[in-house]
């Protein structure tokens, strides 16, 4: 390098001297070859306005003159190159000076550059501002503590000697590995799954937070449990001492409701497939060694005991049938049945027939065999094909004492006999009637009177009108009956009902009385309120009068045979909401 020397005497300045001088200013602007175009001073946003300052742009350095008026953004500052030509000492002008400028724009334009022949390059210049030199060239280098863009992108490894302290969020792109000798953590993202995997000196286990599943759990690479959003499913056996599932408890040899501390109960296989009754199911339940003892089959709706039943009650029904009738109705069923290996019925006890009431024991194929000590109890009564043995067979003692009550021959009249004796009830009275006895002497033996005696009498039919003739007889059978005339008592009275006439206020008229009642606001002259056409008006003047809280009167009036109801006097209280009620008569 050419380092400028002058010394007293007057030294000549030669081209080269400046070229020297271009050359250091070349030079000392590759330093930041590797680097990013950035702002080296100045142009701060300030509003729609950038200030001008310089910049190093493409391998230059370059001044930008700043910019007003921005309204939208971002903004690209560009090279601007050209040529500038100058008078040579042969004559002419030719091409004396490049000129590394730069513009300003929306976008950059799209051509090649006059000097370089390329693109043209740019900074982008977004309202927080542009890139710049300590970023771009000492953050491309070095740490820094307050970069200007609030963030640094360190390209190789950085090892910290102690702990680092974070006041605010880190956000890791790739994966974080903490280790401890030979044991290590790592968090990390595998597509959308995020992973935190422990490895270990023999095993190693891994949880895994995937969308739409929810979280895994691994062991040595073996799926052992999911918790989604609304289940958790094993893929290994659970061993727990003690389980509970909501009311559910599951310890030791005991499966119990434990959470209720009160009278509770536990269902088993109430429910089926996703919680529903879609789908029957069964419950087995045997003895260890591959036997089933009872099962409840839901698609059969029954009970099954495969062996010996023991029932322990100690109480007077110590084995209840409970049917799905009331004992009155006679679709009541209910019945214990012997069945052989093929399920042929053999013998059943119960209620077996719709038709009738009847307890049955039945076993049409095999005969009945009923033993007891000393005797056996059948009663009230014993029926045969159903008819009453009493009705089929007589007891001997009775047999006897109905035979001493049988009549001898020679004692008993014959049938003409009979007929000659006594009446034939199917002739009716009339035998009775001779020519020595009339139907009036009938009649008088048995205290009836004949048809031409019941003129007499009043008819049904004619309602009493047969015995009321005059005026005097009508009101003798009201007075004895409690009954009233006509005209006697009032009408029933016509009713309006309550009619609105404004605000709270209510009318109506039952007969002749009409009542005006409810709530309204006084107002200070002309009308209050009209009644409505379907209540009569006052057939004479009235008048309303109230003293409110303010110590003010306020009158008003309905005149005689009108329906406004109109202000007489106010001193200043009207606005006020009060109870108002006028009754008059028509």
């Amino acid at each position: 390098m050419k380092e400028f020397s002058a010394q007293t005497g007057g030294r000549y300045t030669y081209a080269d001297d400046l070229e020297n001088l271009q050359d250091l200013a070349l030079a000392f602007a590759q330093i930041f070859d590797d680097c990013d175009n950035f702002i080296v001073s100045g142009c701060e946003i300030t509003g729609s306005a950038i200030s001008a300052g310089y910049v190093f742009l493409n391998g230059k350095f370059r001044y930008f003159s700043g910019a007003t008026g921005i309204t939208s953004w971002p903004q690209y500052i560009y090279e601007a190159n050209f040529t500038e030509n100058m008078p040579y000492e042969s004559g002419g002008s030719k091409v004396g000076r490049n000129i590394y400028g730069c513009a300003i724009g929306k976008s950059v334009p799209v051509k090649q550059d006059e000097l370089t022949g390329k693109a043209l390059q740019s900074i982008a210049m977004p309202s927080t501002g542009g890139l710049r030199m300590k970023d771009a060239f000492i953050g491309k280098y070095a740490l820094l503590l307050n970069p200007a863009s609030s963030s640094q992108t360190v390209n190789s490894v950085v090892n910290f000697a102690k702990a680092i302290n974070a006041n605010g969020d880190v956000t890791v792109n790739k994966s974080v590995t903490i280790k401890s000798g030979a044991i290590k953590a790592e968090i990390n993202y595998s597509g959308s799954t995020l992973n935190v995997k422990y490895t270990g000196n023999t095993n190693n286990y891994q949880l895994s937070l995937e969308d739409g599943v929810g979280l895994r759990f691994y062991a040595n690479g073996t799926l052992i449990a999911t918790i989604g959003a609304s289940a958790i499913t094993f893929s290994k056996p659970v061993s727990a001492n003690e389980g509970m599932f909501g009311g559910l408890v599951l310890t030791a040899n005991n499966l119990y409701q434990g959470t209720a501390n009160a009278i509770s109960e536990l269902a088993i296989n109430v429910c089926g497939y996703n919680g529903g009754i879609t789908q029957f199911r069964t419950t087995h339940i045997g003895n260890g060694k591959g036997k089933i003892l009872f099962s409840i089959v839901g698609s059969e709706g029954s009970a099954n005991i495969y062996g010996v039943t023991k029932i322990e009650a100690g109480v007077t029904d110590g084995l209840i049938l409970k049917a799905n009738a009331q004992k009155e109705n006679n679709s009541l069923t209910n019945a214990i049945s012997w069945r052989d290996s093929l399920n042929n019925v053999m013998a059943r006890i119960g209620f077996l027939s719709t038709t009738d009431q009847v307890f049955s024991i039945s076993a049409p194929s095999y005969n009945l065999s009923i033993m007891g000590h000393a005797s056996v109890n059948i009663g009230p009564a014993i029926m045969e094909d159903g008819v009453l043995l009493s009705e089929k067979y007589v007891l001997a003692t009775n047999f006897t004492k109905e035979l001493n009550k049988k009549a001898n021959t020679a004692d008993v009249y014959t049938t003409t006999q009979a007929n000659e004796k006594f009446a034939i009830k199917a002739s009716g009275l009339s035998q009775f009637v001779s020519t020595t006895v009339t139907a009036a002497d009938c009649r008088s033996h048995i205290g009836a009177i004949g048809k031409n005696d019941l003129s007499s009498y009043a008819k049904l039919s004619n309602c009493l009108s047969d015995m009321a003739t005059s005026d005097a007889q009508k009101q003798k059978i009201r007075n004895n009956i409690g009954a009233a005339g006509v005209g006697d008592f009032q009408p029933k009275l016509t009713d309006s009902g309550w009619k609105w006439i404004k605000d709270s206020l209510y009318v109506r008229q039952i007969g002749n009385i009409v009542c005006i009642q409810g709530s309204t606001k006084t107002v200070h002259s002309g009308t209050v309120f009209t009644i409505p056409n379907t209540i009569a008006a006052p057939s004479h003047a009235v008048k309303h009068s109230i003293a409110l809280s303010n110590k003010k009167s306020w009158v008003c009036k309905i005149a005689a045979g009108q329906r406004a109801c109109t202000v007489v006097y106010c001193d200043g209280s009207c606005g006020k909401s009060t109870e108002f009620s006028i009754t008059y008569m028509v």
